[in-house]
């Protein structure tokens, strides 16, 4: 039978990091307000021996007030984002964004010297850090754990707080809010916003991708997540399961580091603390899987965008106070994996970037346009409930472990891609991703690469669009083309140029032509039409203006 977690005690535990929100959130029975109640005897403080506790070691969140019988509401950790920021002194609280029904949604920035904007943050050498949760509204474990790691974080004498020295941390504790308050995955409109990172149609995405992960670049984010796990009959005997960027079209090293660095960094602290993790998502008596490779969720995305992403997925069997616990261990690890490894982790991200913008510039290589998980040369051992004696855990040794993304179907990467002056829908859903769009000024004949159409299959689409477009590549052609005034041209030379080249190449599963911003331009009447994408295979200058 799966067990419940250990009790909350020790350093990581959740009663130790507890914060209580001074006047604006309830307090205990019986305890005046803000105030929390004494010390057991021999409870770590996170405060070296003989140090005052600061002012934020008194504030807790109302799921702790509760026992954690109840998570804390959107307006309760406002309330209390702004009781930590009138206290400490390494902290900038500001809004990225509003949700479609309106609620803000906040990000708070722990440095030590402050910076105010993305530019100061990287011209100071330190690895940023971006920690995020709630992209579902009924995930509420890690957002509650975001909520008392920022204590420590916020805290003078603390071990994260003396990491401010050595590491920039953003904090985006609710991306879903709206989803919170209904108790649900989806926002108000019924959307996954965890299938939205291509699309963007959702404001708190739109805004997360374009005020947050893009503008300000972190070299790692996570994206928190839990109870994913019931799906596939529980992760018992794990209490975390993480995954890092997990598709061919993104830089292999990435997800390297992930594998071979980061995840390593965190299992030694859980299992420090008595807990244990392994990779999202399932096994079995023959072979471990991972998650799936499309880029429309978060993890993917930010592999595609040339940051270390990774997922976490808290397992639903630790309930909701050791779920939390198990949280803050891990958030605890990747900060701790980004101080101890800061060299590592900026150059493998900075070079990738790099790698990015210079296979764009130059037009070599190749994108995958379809590919499969095949076994990671790397064997495995792991344990999963037995399937026929109840109760009892399967060691499974050296199994396969399908994580290894490879591509199967390929197009040549082009210098820049053109788009109709038509295409204004698509220029916006670029323009969301920070993706740099220029326009011609006036007519010009160039030799372009055109695809023409072959079959095309509608099949069922997904978070609110009614169908989706499949379109297969009848006929790749070079061309002479007068390209008209105010065509819109789409460099891949650019950090996001892998972001670019999934979006615009027309056979990939998330492609704008997939998601039907293009579907107005398509030839479907004329048979071997061109497509209204066209590339530019050489480097060349022409009469441009970034709009």
């Amino acid at each position: 039978m799966p067990r419940r977690t250990r009790p909350l005690a020790g350093a990581a535990g959740v009663g130790l990091l507890a914060l209580a929100v001074l006047g604006a959130l309830a307090p205990v029975q019986g305890q005046a307000p803000g105030l929390a109640p004494a010390q057991a005897p021999g409870q770590a403080t996170g405060f070296a021996p003989g140090q005052a506790p600061h002012a934020l070691a008194d504030l807790r969140t109302p799921a702790e007030h509760s026992g954690f019988a109840r998570h804390t509401s959107h307006d309760e950790m406002m309330a209390y984002l702004a009781e930590l920021r009138a206290v400490a002194s390494d902290v900038r609280l500001a809004s990225y964004g509003t949700t479609w029904e309106g609620r803000d949604l906040p990000h708070i920035l722990f440095s030590r010297p402050q910076v105010s904007t993305p530019a100061e943050a990287h011209a100071t050498g330190k690895p940023v850090v971006v920690l995020g949760a709630n992209a579902h509204g009924f995930n509420h474990v890690v957002r509650e754990a975001l909520l008392i790691l920022m204590r420590e974080l916020g805290t003078p004498g603390t071990e994260l707080n003396d990491l401010l020295d050595q590491v920039i941390v953003m904090v985006v504790p609710s991306k879903n809010p709206d989803g919170l308050e209904a108790g649900i995955r989806f926002n108000g409109r019924g959307a996954d916003l965890n299938r939205d990172y291509m699309t963007l149609d959702q404001p708190s995405m739109a805004a997360y991708v374009g005020q947050v992960i893009n503008l300000w670049e972190p070299h790692l984010f996570v994206d928190g997540h839990d109870g994913g796990d019931v799906q596939y009959g529980g992760a018992y005997p794990y209490h975390m399961l993480y995954q890092g960027p997990g598709l061919a079209g993104a830089d292999p090293t990435l997800a390297a580091l992930a594998d071979d660095h980061v995840f390593p960094h965190l299992n030694r602290g859980l299992e420090q603390a008595g807990y244990r993790g392994f990779y999202w998502s399932r096994g079995d008596a023959d072979r471990w899987y991972v998650g799936g490779s499309a880029p429309r969720m978060g993890r993917n995305y930010g592999g595609l965008a040339n940051k270390l992403s990774i997922l976490f997925e808290v397992a639903a069997w630790s309930e909701f106070a050791g779920g939390v616990d198990v949280a803050l261990v891990g958030l605890r690890g990747i900060l701790t994996f980004a101080r101890d490894e800061s060299a590592r982790l900026v150059t493998t991200v900075s070079e990738a970037r790099r790698e990015t913008v210079a296979l764009g510039a130059e037009a070599r290589g190749r994108i995958p346009v379809e590919e499969r998980m095949e076994a990671d040369p790397v064997r495995v051992s792991y344990e999963v409930a037995h399937p026929e004696r109840e109760g009892e855990l399967l060691r499974v040794e050296g199994a396969e472990i399908l994580k290894a993304p490879v591509g199967t179907r390929f197009r040549d990467r082009p210098y820049a891609y053109v788009l109709p002056p038509e295409a204004d829908e698509v220029v916006a859903l670029l323009r969301r991703h920070r993706i740099v769009v220029e326009q011609l000024d006036r007519p010009v004949e160039v030799p372009v690469q055109v695809y023409t159409m072959g079959a095309v299959r509608w099949t069922e689409g997904a978070n609110l669009q009614r169908v989706a477009l499949g379109i297969e590549v009848a006929e790749v052609r070079e061309v002479m083309r007068t390209l008209p005034r105010g065509s819109w041209v789409v460099p891949t030379g650019q950090t996001l140029g892998r972001v670019v080249a999934h979006l615009l190449e027309p056979e990939t599963g998330d492609s704008v032509y997939h998601w039907g911003k293009l579907t107005h331009l398509l030839p479907l009447a004329e048979e071997g039409g061109e497509l209204p994408v066209v590339k530019l295979m050489t480097p060349r200058g022409l009469p441009l203006t970034v709009r």
